[in-house]
């Protein structure tokens, strides 16, 4: 019996909600954070030579290895294995292990109340007590907020977070209607805005300029961040990933989320690079009508069913479904911020 391909989207309570019939080896060291100017240079072409000073002054942090501490080699290879949709649960417990900070931190997490208090004691009880999925969703999310810490200042860090980590989880749920998920999918979306945290610690006066002219416009930050700096936070954020040897599919992700259907890394052989760029715009989107942003991004008046990003992801199979209640992500973000934290 053929799929059916109609898919209802409703709007309750100022949520949208989507809804479809269902019919191992020792990790080698991390790479060094260092990278060549020559390789930055392809994400942060500035708009105008007056903002030169702005790419300099992103490409000199950037490679001297003082604004982003790498991720650890357990993180890395975590990244690595997205790669791959047939990792097994051993090798994901292998990987962890090696990282006793990752795994006390995964282990406490997985013991929270939010996933029913249990008592785990190790990576492979934790496995096999909430799944491979949680526990990679887990050591993706406290990597990356354990190595963005120090970049809190003065913006609402568990707002910023609370986005990060709702993006993560509808990117997936979009992506998994369409195909097996490896993990990637999280990680774009839990990633997408990390520029906007290098600006806000980097250039604090102009990050103040972007927010108060993006609210006053109501026009979206990456606008308002080239005027002010030649450059925008998926430049940056790209650049960012591609410091810390994050897989090039998610770079491109991170990259090309606000132009999805022109990826910025067109050779991506995964559904001609745009697939997963237009799952994190659509997640953005859904996230920015929750009002779970920062702030003055770009308002959304178009039916969510007649976006282009959602026109191009139905001209796919939708093998398993989707079912999507946007307030339900909201409540689980929530807790999810609550455990990570």
């Amino acid at each position: 019996m053929e799929r059916l391909r109609k898919i209802d989207i409703k709007y309750h309570s100022e949520a949208p909600i989507i809804k479809e019939p269902f019919l191992g080896s020792q990790i080698p060291a991390g790479p060094e954070l260092m990278v060549s100017t020559v390789d930055l240079d392809k994400y942060l072409a500035v708009s105008s030579p007056s903002h030169k000073w702005v790419r300099d002054k992103v490409v000199y942090l950037l490679t001297t290895g003082s604004s982003i501490p790498s991720f650890s080699a357990a993180a890395q290879k975590l990244s690595y294995m997205t790669q791959n949709p047939k990792t097994s649960i051993e090798e994901i417990s292998e990987v962890i292990s090696m990282d006793p900070g990752l795994a006390t931190r995964c282990v406490g997490v997985a013991s929270s109340a939010y996933y029913g208090a249990r008592t785990i004691d190790s990576i492979d009880q934790a496995l096999m007590m909430i799944g491979l999925e949680e526990v990679r969703r887990i050591a993706f999310t406290v990597g990356v907020m354990d190595s963005f810490s120090h970049l809190r200042i003065k913006i609402d860090w568990d707002r910023f977070w609370m986005h990060s980590i709702l993006v993560a989880r509808l990117t997936h749920k979009m992506a998994s209607a369409f195909r097996e998920c490896t993990g990637a999918e999280y990680l774009a979306g839990l990633v997408h805005d990390i520029g906007k945290l290098f600006i806000e610690h980097y250039f604090p006066r102009e990050f103040e300029k972007i927010i108060m002219r993006s609210l006053e416009r109501k026009c979206g930050h990456s606008k308002i961040e080239l005027e002010v700096l030649g450059i925008d936070h998926t430049q940056i954020g790209a650049a960012v990933c591609d410091v810390l040897k994050v897989d090039p599919q998610i770079i491109n992700a991170v990259w090309s989320h606000h132009n999805p259907l022109y990826p910025m890394i067109p050779e991506d052989p995964v559904e001609a690079g745009s697939f997963l760029p237009a799952c994190v715009a659509l997640a953005d989107a859904l996230a920015n009508m929750g009002q779970l942003s920062l702030g003055g991004e770009k308002q959304i008046d178009t039916p969510f069913q007649s976006l282009p990003e959602w026109v191009f992801l139905n001209s796919f199979e939708m093998v398993y479904g989707l079912e999507l209640d946007l307030q339900k992500e909201i409540s689980q973000a929530t807790e999810d911020l609550k455990a990570f934290q």
